[in-house]
């Protein structure tokens, strides 16, 4: 599985805590894998449970840079994405560089979510570029 590849696969893990945020990150894993017969990587699963691990600051991160939206109203899709570029930004030991997060996540965004969404996530992540300094 390529990095892009788990990158969606952890993005639709995201969509799916969303959904339904009471189920743990080995529960949405398991299902994916024994229920729906997905692969997923060590990647994939490290980068979901980044997120999920920090969610607060990464909420705030976004919330901070999304001027004017709140986290609710930020389709489930968008806020998927923004997470996980968010957290390779900010809470790896090693942080994805800042072009690479971005345009995997605009590459996210043209795959899953509307065309509309990828000014909306690039603007919102350039602010959180600027922001951390």
């Amino acid at each position: 599985m390529t990095r892009r590849e788990s990158r969606e696969k952890a993005v639709c893990y995201l969509y799916e805590y969303a959904c339904q945020p009471e189920l743990s990150v080995d529960t949405i894993v398991q299902t994916a894998v024994e229920e729906r017969g997905e692969n997923t990587s060590g990647f994939a699963r490290m980068l979901f449970e980044t997120v999920i691990d920090n969610i607060d600051e990464v909420d705030a991160r976004i919330s901070d840079a999304a001027e004017n939206w709140s986290l609710k109203r930020i389709s489930k899709v968008s806020l998927a994405i923004l997470r996980l570029a968010t957290a390779e930004l900010c809470c790896l030991p090693e942080p994805t560089p800042d072009e690479i997060a971005v345009n995997e996540a605009l590459e996210l965004a043209r795959l899953l979510d509307s065309e509309k969404a990828v000014p909306f996530i690039n603007g919102v992540l350039a602010k959180i570029i600027k922001i951390k300094g």
